[in-house]
């Protein structure tokens, strides 16, 4: 009698795991919590190891995506996905790394995404006319979420090949590269550049209650364009350096 129980016991137990193991990623996402705005196309495969033709964030396309479950991270209490996506993204926009969830939330680790500079201007309302080139890049190497921005952020963000160009000039800023970093909730940044046009080095802090400041200058350098260096006079005079300084801050 206990040998037929055990018997049936491991049969049953097989059977499990065949079932979970081989379950349609698509079933799962029918029956899955909704995450507002975000919608996945021509699901395949498991959850353990699948795919989508498309995924849709806030209605706007960003591409294939494609995930691989780490399975020894369950051991953690952690549900961690090796990704990639962005294929076929009208938005430009690529990236792979790790993404997860935890008992203290959403996290990421290795994650590298990059998109066209002037893809990810064209969403902001600048108040001057001005054309953008080179590539953001940006590199996550460790990130943890608290609301509403993080609770740790070690991260890089580069402007490669970055350029300006504006009626008055171009200005080629070569590679600028951004340090970004949580403090007590907010997001910071620090910002150095340099080119034989321009070098500057800046501060920006976004505090958890969407308040921003911006502190920081910059030294117009040996070919920087003169109809762009006639207008730096309504900046006031530079300071012994040679520098201008710029402080801005607001409400987003």
């Amino acid at each position: 009698m206990k040998f037929k129980l055990a018997v049936g016991a491991s049969f049953g137990a097989v059977f499990i795991a065949s079932l979970v193991t081989h379950i349609p990623a698509s079933w799962l996402w029918q029956y899955a919590p909704k995450i507002q705005g975000l919608a996945l196309e021509g699901i395949s495969g498991t959850p353990w190891q699948g795919s989508a033709t498309n995924v849709r964030w806030q209605n706007q396309p960003f591409g294939q995506l494609q995930w691989d479950m780490q399975l020894g991270r369950l051991l953690k209490g952690e549900l961690a996905f090796n990704v990639r996506f962005g294929k076929g993204s009208e938005w430009q926009l690529k990236g792979q790394g790790l993404v997860g969830y935890s008992l203290s939330g959403p996290f990421a680790e290795k994650l590298l995404l990059s998109m066209p500079a002037a893809q990810a201007v064209s969403q902001a309302q600048l108040p001057v006319p001005v054309s953008i080139d080179g590539n953001l890049e940006l590199t996550v190497r460790n990130y943890h979420y608290a609301a509403p921005y993080c609770k740790t952020l070690n991260a890089t963000l580069a402007w490669v090949q970055g350029a300006a160009e504006t009626p008055m000039g171009t200005i080629k800023l070569g590679p600028v590269f951004a340090d970004l970093s949580c403090e007590k909730g907010a997001i910071v940044a620090k910002v150095k550049q340099t080119s034989t046009d321009v070098s500057s080095d800046w501060h920006a802090n976004l505090a958890t209650n969407r308040h921003y400041k911006l502190n920081g200058g910059f030294k117009p350098g040996a070919t920087f364009p003169d109809k762009l260096a006639a207008q730096l006079k309504w900046l006031g005079d530079p300071n012994t350096k040679g520098q201008y300084k710029v402080n801005y801050s607001g409400q987003l």
